[in-house]
């Protein structure tokens, strides 16, 4: 029986072995983006189908989703561990770039030096239109130039995009993680996503709450319109 037990938890760690994806190297993902054109894309690694149950379209001039709601996979493509499935969306750009408010919001928490995520903040959006309340957190980024209690308004600067966070929670490559709940975390002493947003079970994702419609982000453009309670893209895009 132990012989059995033994042979049983050699194959499960060989399997995982074999399963679990590592890391690319970084000249290797630019070369990757560039070959797509560096912007208006989404990167699936390893042909991973989308896990979202609608398409999503992004601006073709928005900056890349390099690892999308619920991919198994992080910003390198590296499987993830835990949690095995993305709670948020994870935009490229560069460091210094512009971090926009998504919508009109009042921002309620920031976070200098995090532990594993650096440094982030937390803006409430009220609510959309199917009544869910939408608070969102911005992670990894650099310079903050929002406080506790401002409001703000859609496509207004809020941080600066960060350098690498060099922690296993950074991911290996910088970007914004952008993350979503339907509730406001309540513990100032946890970390990462749960410390301003709670427990993964009121977590959403944002592609169902895009101004263009569900899987459809837009970018902010100047002057615009746009509906109450729904987001446009937290990045700048660029210019065609």
């Amino acid at each position: 029986m132990k012989k059995f037990l033994l042979v049983l938890i050699l194959s499960l760690l060989v399997c995982n072995n074999t399963f679990a994806k590592k890391n690319i190297k970084k000249d290797a993902f630019y070369e990757l983006i560039k070959e797509k054109g560096n912007i208006g894309f989404v990167l699936r690694y390893h042909n991973e189908k989308n896990p979202n149950k609608f398409e999503i379209i992004l601006p073709k001039n928005s900056p890349p989703i390099i690892s999308d709601y619920h991919s198994r996979y992080g910003v390198l493509g590296g499987s993830r561990s835990s949690p095995k499935k993305h709670g948020g969306i994870d935009f490229y750009i560069k460091p210094g770039s512009p971090i926009i408010a998504a919508a009109d919001g009042k921002v309620y928490g920031v976070k200098n030096k995090d532990k594993c995520v650096g440094n982030q903040f937390a803006i409430y959006f009220g609510e959309s239109p199917d009544g869910t309340k939408l608070y969102a957190t911005h992670m990894h980024v650099g310079k903050i130039l929002v406080k506790k209690n401002d409001e703000v308004k859609r496509g207004q600067m809020v941080a600066e995009a960060g350098e690498l966070v060099k922690t296993s929670c950074g991911g290996g490559m910088e970007h914004l993680h952008f993350h979503m709940s339907k509730r406001k975390g309540t513990d100032p002493n946890s970390w990462g996503s749960w410390r301003f947003l709670g427990e993964p079970s009121g977590w959403i994702n944002p592609h169902k709450y895009w101004t263009g419609g569900i899987g459809k982000p837009e970018c902010f453009v100047e002057g615009k319109e746009y509906p109450k309670g729904l987001l446009t893209l937290p990045v700048t895009c660029k210019e065609l």
